[in-house]
């Protein structure tokens, strides 16, 4: 007997008996014998991949488990002023991102640039609040230590400074950013600098992928948002489709077969396709339950990828206030907030928001305060701008480490695990999302992993 036959007989039980409880199982083919596709997840990338799909007449459904889509794209507008929004999870469009301007303009959306600095920027330094113009104005107290081509740099750039022009550094070389960025000739002051603004954790993640993540910072050039919230995107997307899309649908097993994937949600019902897009984050891809095993690229990528946090916390304040003081929207630390800026926006009543990030380490501390209420973020908040008289923390946003679908999410390829990318088509099963792209955290790779799972459905 064939080893396998147990094992097959009892996966065929497990179908039979789901479909005669009564649930129903999924057509396997369109009207015109395609092969039938269902994708997992209603973010931006399973959005991309369900209406080029649709535009190649292949029959596909999306299946989505919370109550709306977007995935790790979240516009917040409750608790504002009229006519405000945040971004709780992806914002920026870098100029090089040419995948996420084409869909804008051929959505008829429009983008527009953030305000421009007017005076000057701000840094932090302990009790201090120090006004500078050019690096080179920052004081000794804060640049002692640093060498003199990184007092000319912006402190938040200072890992630009050595990776725009270094040698290119080989995926089985052992060593951490900081590592390799000590052995180009950081200094040790200039490494405090890049630890507080790298938005992942220079001495976790490999010095490959670091190299890469910074040329890409270098191509980027000038960043846009979406006019009037980046959800625009979604919902434009989302409403070509409506009929082909289920929501509150949560999968929770994935039974795999030699020709059929049946996917079962938490309601019991079964959904039966010949190929499926898992088009969700690698965090939460993890937690479902495959049949017979899980599959091998899923573990590859568990294995060769971690997943590191960056909070922003919303506040609104009068708009002209920074520039009636003197100052730019831009703050720096070395602590929360590290960055700070200004959205487009202006409320009738001349508010705006400006959002603080908290990156990696020191989200334990606004996450204490966060869940204590709007009132002691804002205390933490104020104490750390205390020049900004009308600044009032308006919502909690999203506790990115409680809810990993929200963006802010970045995975990398962690220091001393020699893997290239692990493989994203596994048979029947394809995965999608930025995750698995060459721009983890951003739109553009969502786009870019899209755009490489429809090209290999059509070709199978």
């Amino acid at each position: 007997m064939n080893r396998h036959q147990p094992e097959r007989r009892k996966l065929l039980k497990v179908i039979a008996g789901l479909a005669v409880a009564g649930r129903a199982v999924g057509a396997t083919e369109g009207r015109d014998g395609n092969r039938r596709v269902l994708v997992v997840g209603g973010g931006l990338a399973g959005l991309a991949v369900l209406d080029a799909l649709v535009a190649a007449g292949l029959p596909v459904r999306l299946l989505e488990a919370s109550s709306r889509t977007g995935g790790r794209i979240l516009t917040l507008r409750h608790g504002l002023a009229p006519g405000l929004r945040a971004e709780a999870g992806a914002e920026q469009i870098p100029q090089s991102h040419y995948r996420v301007r084409a869909l804008a303009a051929k959505l008829n959306i429009s983008l527009v640039d953030y305000p421009e600095p007017r005076g000057a920027f701000v840094f932090r330094h302990g009790h201090k609040i120090i006004h500078f113009h050019h690096p080179s104005d920052l004081p000794a107290e804060l640049t002692a230590g640093l060498s003199p081509a990184e007092k000319a740099e912006w402190p938040y750039r200072l890992h630009i400074l050595y990776a725009k022009n270094a040698e290119p550094v080989s995926v089985e070389d052992p060593r951490s950013a900081l590592e390799w960025l000590r052995d180009l000739g950081l200094t040790q002051r200039g490494a405090t600098f890049v630890k507080a603004f790298s938005t992942v954790d220079p001495e976790s993640i490999s010095a490959s992928a670091f190299q890469r993540m910074s040329q890409r910072q270098v191509e980027r050039g000038k960043s846009q948002i979406v006019a009037d919230g980046t959800d625009r995107l979604i919902r434009a997307m989302a409403e070509r489709h409506r009929s082909l899309i289920s929501l509150e649908t949560k999968i929770e097993k994935v039974i795999l077969r030699n020709e059929r994937v049946v996917l079962v949600d938490n309601t019991g019902t079964t959904h039966v396709a010949d190929r499926v897009v898992l088009a969700l984050p690698l965090k939460p891809l993890s937690t479902l339950n495959f049949l017979p095993h899980m599959p091998q690229l899923i573990a590859a990528w568990r294995t060769a990828r971690r997943t590191a946090f960056e909070l922003k916390v919303h506040a609104q304040i009068q708009a002209e206030e920074p520039h009636a003081l003197g100052v730019s929207q831009f703050a720096m630390a070395l602590d929360f907030p590290h960055m700070t800026w200004v959205l487009p926006e202006v409320s009738p009543d001349g508010q705006a928001v400006l959002n603080a990030t908290v990156i990696d380490k020191a989200l334990a501390l606004v996450r204490s305060r966060r869940a204590h209420g709007s009132q002691a973020l804002e205390q933490l908040l104020r104490a750390r701008l205390p020049w900004l008289q009308t600044l009032r923390v308006a919502t909690l946003g999203v506790d990115l480490n409680a809810d990993p679908l929200i963006g802010g999410a970045y995975t990398y390829a962690p220091a001393g695990r020699p893997v290239s990318s692990p493989p994203v088509r596994e048979n029947l099963l394809t995965l999608a999302g930025s995750d698995f792209s060459h721009h983890p955290g951003w739109m553009e790779g969502a786009l870019e992993s899209a755009e490489r799972t429809v090209q290999a459905i059509l070709a199978s």
